[in-house]
């Protein structure tokens, strides 16, 4: 019998040095001629399973954290003891409550690809017509983003670097995450309880409360939870601007059945002006004249020094 190997995470292990962004001809044009990116909610992109699976290991950690004689004399399953449990039903329903509140935050991404000329990003971006992947250096997009989040306006929870490489489900991935997952709560449930037995009521308010100590602990998921795809997209090999932010500025643009929330990003700025290293052209039927289009565009735009390349992928849409 052949061997069965595990799924193998895909990708560079480094940052690399260009990022690739897919889009059609009108994603083009908007792109160029208002210098701006759309970073979409999480919970609108075409993996249905965005956000949920991070979540949904969190939920069960915390299920079974409760009255450990109860379960298993209701189940009949004797528990494992290797994990913190917790005789405080507040603890627990707090740290439930704020889980589900820190895994529904306002998350927006935008996404890249470590590959710019990829067969399966065309049939989904090309169509009947061209689809282009435009290549920006890692550098450039993690100054983008850290400029969006200096000037918002409005709350957010952000991360040091907004550039960030997803991670693929697989057997790997789930141990890394469990095991996190039942360290953190094995800190917030040692930590609420240690609260509410030494610290007199009157004094439990804001982060001393078991949800406080909740959010202090659980907030670094809302990040995995955006990072984290199913494995059946490892190919797409993919980085992601994560921004963290409230309703404030948010857009909408209309979906194929419903409407979508999406943030303008300024590819430019006072001390940045836009970057473009690359563009594919994806297979068309007219790769010269798509091409030559493309290069017109850009010198009317003022952006020079652009690779422009075909794809030169024998695909075409039927």
């Amino acid at each position: 019998m052949m061997e069965k190997r595990k799924p193998k995470q895909v990708g560079s292990k480094k940052e690399p040095e260009f990022l690739y962004h897919y889009t059609d001809q009108r994603g083009l044009l908007g792109i160029l001629e208002s210098k701006q990116l759309w970073a979409t909610h999480y919970r609108y992109l075409n993996d249905t399973s965005e956000g949920q699976i991070v979540a949904r290991l969190l939920a069960e950690e915390l299920k079974g954290r409760g009255d450990t004689e109860a379960i298993e004399q209701l189940t009949g399953i004797r528990l494992p003891k290797d994990k913190l449990q917790c005789s405080d039903e507040g603890v627990i329903s707090q740290g439930k409550r704020i889980l589900s509140e820190i895994t529904s935050h306002e998350v927006y991404t935008t996404s890249f690809s470590e590959q710019g000329n990829l067969l399966s990003q065309w049939r989904a971006y090309s169509g009947l017509s061209s689809g282009y992947s435009i290549g920006f250096s890692s550098k450039y997009l993690k100054t983008i983003g850290a400029q969006f989040i200096k000037n918002f306006s409005g709350r957010y929870y952000s991360h040091d670097n907004p550039l960030i490489r997803c991670q693929y489900f697989n057997v790997d991935v789930e141990k890394q995450l469990k095991e996190k997952i039942k360290k953190v709560v094995d800190l917030y449930i040692a930590t609420a309880e240690e609260i509410k037995r030494t610290l007199p009521y009157t004094e439990r308010i804001g982060c001393n409360t078991p949800a406080g100590i909740a959010l202090n602990h659980f907030r670094e998921f809302s990040r995995e939870c955006a990072i984290t795809k199913d494995y059946a997209f490892h190919e797409e090999c993919e980085w992601r601007l994560v921004l963290h932010q409230f309703v404030e500025d948010v857009f909408f643009r209309q979906g194929s059945s419903m409407l979508i929330p999406y943030l303008k990003i300024p590819l430019t700025c006072p001390e940045q002006r836009l970057e473009i290293k690359r563009i594919f052209i994806g297979p068309c039927p007219n790769p010269t004249e798509a091409r030559m289009s493309v290069e017109m565009l850009l010198k009317k735009q003022g952006i020079y020094g652009v690779d422009v390349k075909d794809s030169m992928i024998p695909y075409r849409s039927l």
